[in-house]
């Protein structure tokens, strides 16, 4: 038997990693492309031209633009979701969780600022229908909040208006980062978030 035999079958091809980094790269161009131009105006052209491939190239990753759309947003809300996860699987304190939830949203759209003014753009067109990546930050604000309930670290009486404000918060930072970027750092962010949600604006 061939000791190697066990390594070989783990290495995967060659022509198989570099469609996956093809893919990756159009993404990452994709993204570029939709915050700069729009969802209606961006242009697969401009995509590929970005990425550093032929357009055909393009199509033979993502069936049509409103497929390359779909797929960015749903990588980028899986990964903004696996983050947050993981910011509450800790069982600390709800200051602590409050913390570490508002760094991780900052970091993400940090990461991802680009994917941050697709979502904002998506959510103002369709107010009452929010994008899937807002309606996932939203059900685990409703956790945090629960928890911070339990602990008595949050008053109950306007319980059921708690996470919408505290949605408010933070998404009122990340558009004000949007338009004005590199005022305030990601730690600022989040304190000014969570200032704003737990003490209001009284002086």
């Amino acid at each position: 038997m061939n000791i190697d035999s066990k390594h070989e079958t783990r290495v995967r091809p060659l022509r198989e990693r570099l469609r996956e980094e093809t893919a990756r790269s159009i993404l990452v161009a994709a993204e570029e492309v939709f915050a700069e131009k729009g969802m209606h105006d961006a242009r697969v052209e401009e995509i590929a031209a970005r990425a550093g491939v032929s357009v055909g190239t393009v199509y033979n990753h993502f069936e049509d633009r409103h497929a390359l759309l779909g797929e960015l947003v749903e990588s980028r809300r899986k990964e903004l979701a696996r983050r947050l996860d993981q910011a509450l699987a800790d069982q600390q304190p709800f200051a602590a969780q409050l913390q570490g939830f508002a760094l991780t949203v900052f970091e993400h759209f940090e990461s991802h600022r680009p994917f941050l003014s697709i979502m904002l753009e998506s959510d103002t067109a369709r107010v009452t229908q929010p994008s899937q990546a807002m309606r996932e930050v939203r059900a685990r604000i409703e956790t945090l909040v629960r928890r911070g309930l339990d602990q008595k670290a949050l008053r109950s009486d306007r319980a059921a208006l708690l996470p919408s404000m505290l949605t408010g918060a933070l998404k009122a930072i990340l558009m004000h980062d949007l338009r004005n970027p590199g005022q305030l750092a990601v730690p600022e962010r989040a304190a000014a978030a969570i200032d704003f949600f737990l003490n209001g604006a009284g002086a």
